[in-house]
């Protein structure tokens, strides 16, 4: 039977843990009046220490005048305490009947830096939580990572698996999980150095704007802590990358900064328009990072396009399929309207790649009627042109290998919904060299702690033979 609690606070050690001073009137239900002996016991394998009334302990109750009532004190000191105590954030104190229970806790970020250690070989293992159909995940392929698992559950009725179908067929070898984030099991989750949050925006977005929000994806931050905070603190990943929409810092991204801020990460956190790292499609985004290691930057921009779209060879006037307003009620609605007040997806934006070096930013709703995005031809006047699922392939710089569905509509869903890949491929490049160059630094650190500990003992051994001989010489004499 468990031993019913009677009162547990979380403090923090003084003196840098040498010191542990408690002075409640609680104690005095638990046994500890003023003038009690009690002992002492110390684990630091455990980072524990136990205060038990013992009649012929070592140690005693003091006590305190507060308000003109006398408080019980214990206040014990040394290094015993220090050893139970070392890099521990804070104390999680206990009060049971006879017995004052004091865990040291250590931060998720502690813990890593001391159990951690990299593969000769610099393998990084990612999970990509709302991962698509793996555009994000072959990013980080292609920086370094080793994807070994992926979240996909699409919240609408009847397309379940809409995109993990096309992850799986692009990433074989990784783990599906094509259920709800909130079903998930945090121990079913493999150990990966890096937990990659590309979560749904629709809840956040602009897009959604005068449309009813459903709230279907909002809660998923938290049950991504959920998850966190389910696994042990040594199977917890080394660093978490998020990407998402503006307007997800707000809440979302203030609210995952502090978690894992208590937790011992650094996080830094920006905003990025992907056109300054050459994308050929308006997007900006929100990153941040999260690690156990000081000192992650973003990368710099690398400067927008100057030349257009065509004169780059990335698309071609011939290529598209050219139309007048009279063969399109859409176009002909949007080109004649006058009010420009409706909401963000229902703007009409011309461009000529002839002279534009970019795009605006495309949705997954493009294959829609939304209008936004048109191609104007350079020469023929009054003709017309709509960006299909190959031409924002080729816009974005997508492999023609790279499976995206077998129709228009899947392909412009399925690149609507991911990630930018010139942001992120900076991103990912960046911070797999980070965190290789602060792994192997840890690696070093425990082969230099293991050398210099084979070499004390080798020392005491020497010191040993010598004090024997030096013994037995005596002994002769």
């Amino acid at each position: 039977m468990k031993t019913p609690i009677i009162h547990q606070f979380i403090g923090k050690s003084t003196y840098n843990g040498e010191r542990i001073y408690i002075d409640k009137a609680l104690l005095t239900q638990a046994g500890f009046i003023p003038g009690t002996r009690f002992r002492t016991v110390t684990s630091t394998e455990n980072n524990k220490i136990e205060f038990t009334v013992d009649h012929e302990g070592a140690n005693k109750v003091s006590k305190k005048v507060r308000n003109q009532n006398s408080i019980p004190v214990i206040d014990k000191t040394g290094i015993d305490i220090k050893g139970a105590l070392k890099d521990c954030a804070h104390i999680k104190v206990t009060f049971v009947e006879g017995r004052v229970i004091i865990e040291g806790l250590k931060n998720t970020a502690t813990i890593l830096k001391e159990n951690k250690h990299c593969t000769s070989d610099g393998e990084l293992k990612t999970i990509s939580f709302c991962a698509g159909t793996g555009i994000s995940s072959q990013c980080l392929i292609e920086a370094g990572f080793k994807e070994i698992a992926s979240v996909e559950w699409n919240p609408k009725e009847g397309s379940e698996h809409k995109f993990s179908d096309i992850y799986v067929r692009n990433h074989p070898e990784s783990i599906m999980f094509n259920l709800p984030m909130q079903l998930l099991d945090p121990n079913d989750l493999p150990y990966a150095d890096v937990w990659v949050a590309t979560l749904d925006c629709t809840d956040f977005s602009k897009a959604s704007n005068g449309t009813k929000k459903e709230f279907q994806t909002m809660h998923l931050f938290m049950h991504l802590m959920r998850l966190f905070w389910g696994k042990e603190q040594s199977e917890r990943p080394v660093s978490i990358l998020f990407e998402n929409v503006g307007e997800f810092e707000k809440v979302a991204g203030v609210s995952l900064e502090l978690c894992l801020k208590e937790e011992g990460f650094s996080v830094t956190r920006t905003k990025i328009d992907s056109l300054d790292y050459g994308s050929r499609t308006k997007r900006e985004r929100f990153f941040m990072v999260a690690s156990i290691f000081e000192g992650f930057c973003f990368p710099e921009p690398t400067g927008r396009n100057k030349n257009s779209i065509e004169e780059d060879g990335v698309l071609s006037i011939d290529e598209l399929e050219w139309i007048t307003p009279d063969e399109s009620d859409t176009l002909k609605y949007f080109l004649t309207r006058e009010d420009k007040g409706i909401t963000h997806n229902h703007y009409m934006t011309m461009f000529d790649i002839s002279k534009d070096a970019y795009v605006g930013t495309i949705t997954k709703s493009h294959h829609k009627i939304q209008p936004e995005n048109w191609i104007k031809h350079p020469t023929i006047p009054n003709n017309f042109a709509y960006l299909k699922g190959n031409h924002i392939r080729a816009l974005h710089g997508i492999s023609e290998d790279y499976y995206l569905g077998d129709s228009n509509k899947l392909v412009v869903e399925s690149i609507g919904q991911s990630v930018c890949l010139q942001t992120f491929k900076a991103i990912a490049q960046r911070l797999y060299k980070f965190l290789l160059k602060n792994l192997n630094s840890l690696m070093k650190r425990d082969q230099e702690n293991i050398h210099t500990n084979n070499h004390f003992h080798k020392n005491l051994i020497t010191d040993d033979i010598f004090t024997i001989e030096d013994s037995g010489q005596l002994a002769m004499l």
